[in-house]
């Protein structure tokens, strides 16, 4: 059985295209628009287990930090990569100092 990536954007765009190439590469996907829905993805008994969250920072509802803290407060050892049009050096080393990958 392949692993199971999370992709958690809000641009629909950008979640396909991402979805698309994670398929390419033999993984199983499953998307969610924004970091509360994400949380509650990974949260869900009974669901597969997420093996990889591709997570952006910059999102309406809960942002990709947001989900960061969240997830360092539950202590999750889940890999994460973040991702952003909207970089900056200060955005990738808070990222990291988060958890991210």
């Amino acid at each position: 059985m392949s692993s199971t990536i999370l992709i958690a954007d809000d641009d629909p765009v950008q979640r396909r295209l991402l979805e698309t190439i994670v398929h390419r590469f033999g993984y199983q996907v499953e998307t969610v628009d924004g970091g509360e829905a994400a949380l509650a993805r990974l949260s869900s008994p009974g669901l597969p287990e997420i093996d990889l969250l591709i997570l952006d920072l910059v999102m309406p509802d809960l942002d990709g930090m947001g989900v960061l803290g969240k997830l360092r407060e539950l202590q999750s050892t889940l890999p994460v990569i973040v991702q952003t049009a909207h970089g900056s050096i200060e955005a990738v080393i808070s990222a990291m100092r988060a958890g991210a990958i």
